[in-house]
C-alpha cells in the first residue's frame, strides 16, 4: 500500500510541472569532510525528482525495503553551471532541508553522478551502470 501511495505521489508529481525529470541511483559513498574519511560504495536505493514542483524544489525517495521514505529540500538560489577539473559539466542548486540546514546539490552531465553537500558531508550517488 505504501508503494502504491509512493508513486501516486511520484506521478502527481511529475505532471505538475513540465521541467520535472527524475533519476534512480543505486550506489552512494559518504565522504566526511571533517575527518577526512571515506566510505566505501554501498549499495542504496533511491529516486530523485528534480524541479518536483513550481518552486523548483527536489525530492529525494529512499526505499530501504522496508520503509519509504521522502525528504523535499527547497530551491534558495538559481541554478548554475559548473565544470570540474576534470572537464565534466554539472549543474548546482542551493537548496534548504526541512531542518532549514544549507545543502548543496550537484547534478553531472553525462556520467550518471549526483553529489548532495551538506556541513561537513559529502554523498555521491552513481545511477545504475547498464
Amino acid at each position: 500500500m505504501k508503494k502504491l501511495l509512493l508513486i501516486a505521489i511520484f506521478f502527481a508529481t511529475v505532471t505538475t510541472s513540465a521541467q520535472t525529470f527524475v533519476k534512480h541511483y543505486d550506489h552512494v559513498i559518504k565522504t566526511d569532510r571533517v575527518n577526512g574519511s571515506v566510505s566505501p560504495w554501498q549499495q542504496t536505493d533511491i529516486t530523485v525528482i528534480f524541479s518536483g514542483n513550481e518552486k523548483g524544489d527536489i525530492i529525494i525517495y529512499t526505499n530501504t525495503g522496508l520503509v519509504n521514505h521522502a525528504d523535499r529540500y527547497t530551491k534558495i538560489g538559481h541554478i548554475l553551471n559548473g565544470k570540474a577539473k576534470d572537464g565534466a559539466t554539472y549543474r548546482y542548486i542551493q537548496t534548504r532541508n526541512e531542518k532549514q540546514e544549507k545543502i548543496i546539490m550537484q547534478l553531472f552531465d553525462g556520467n550518471g553522478v549526483f553529489r548532495v553537500h551538506s556541513a561537513g558531508f559529502t554523498f555521491e550517488y552513481q545511477e545504475p551502470i547498464n
